[in-house]
């Protein structure tokens, strides 16, 4: 039942059998399998067949859909009790953090962590930031951070620091950048408007640690965090206007959680170190 859950819910986010097939590393007949099996034990219909590319939810699988992140997250609170007490670990953390998060702030983290309270345990998950949010939103992580300021219902937004973006690289006409959703993508995005940049090459890259590799070669320019930068490349500073935030997002119906509400005085500690 939790995994016709799992594949539901991607079914339901792209709208797509053979999109899910994809995003699950399972085949399409298999995943039409499994929404047939829980269509038959729901008794109704979830999605109407409208090509062989589009798949569109029905009233029933947009109330169930509200209901699945639920389920699936009281499924995994139970299964991580369940081997607490065989480990005796008493505190778990599911993160979810950007690339960017990774790369410059998450070492501090793991580390007050340890310092403040080595009995936290904890999963890291890395994505962009939407991927980041959208986790948050399915219950599969307990907090995210990220740096694109990205704004949703039931989901609290805390700063938690500021980072600096510059130009790096040398000025060739190529650019390299994030892909869509991710927040060095987005501010990119932002920057090519407001400095009327049109790319002769625009290269799209999944790894910001890949992006700063390509940038110290000379192939061409990138904005990267300032504490980022690979020694010895030409660097222009961008001003006020492209100082971000870090963000520290945690669902409403978890702000008065014990462990959360200590794991996250922990991170705001780290930012005033």
């Amino acid at each position: 039942m939790f995994k016709f859950l799992e594949t539901f819910m991607v079914v339901y986010r792209t709208h797509s059998f053979s999109l899910a097939a994809q995003q699950l590393f399972i085949t399409q007949p298999t995943v039409s399998n499994q929404i047939k099996q829980l269509e038959s034990q729901l008794h109704t219909e979830l999605f109407e067949r409208k090509s062989r590319r589009e798949s569109i939810p029905t009233e029933a699988a947009d109330i169930l859909y509200k209901r699945s992140a639920k389920i699936l997250d009281d499924w995994h609170d139970i299964n991580t009790e369940i081997k607490d007490l065989q480990t005796n670990e008493q505190s778990h953390v599911r993160f979810g953090i950007s690339q960017t998060v990774s790369r410059i702030m998450f070492a501090k983290i793991a580390n007050q962590i340890s310092v403040s309270d080595p009995t936290i345990h904890y999963d890291v998950m890395v994505s962009n930031s939407e991927g980041v949010l959208s986790q948050l939103e399915e219950y599969k992580i307990d907090l995210g951070i990220i740096e694109k300021p990205l704004v949703t219902q039931n989901v609290r937004r805390t700063s938690i620091g500021k980072d600096q973006l510059v130009k790096a690289g040398a000025p060739t006409g190529t650019w390299i950048t994030r892909e869509p959703g991710s927040g060095i993508g987005y501010y990119t995005e932002q920057y090519f408007r407001e400095a009327d940049i049109h790319p002769d090459r625009l290269i799209h890259v999944n790894n910001s640690g890949l992006i700063r590799r390509i940038v110290s070669t000379g192939v061409g320019q990138a904005l990267l965090s300032s504490k980022d930068v690979p020694t010895g490349v030409e660097v222009q500073t961008l001003g006020t206007a492209f100082i971000r935030d870090f963000y520290l997002l945690i669902r409403d119906d978890d702000l008065d959680d014990p462990l959360l509400k200590t794991v996250a005085e922990i991170i705001k500690l780290v930012n005033q170190l």
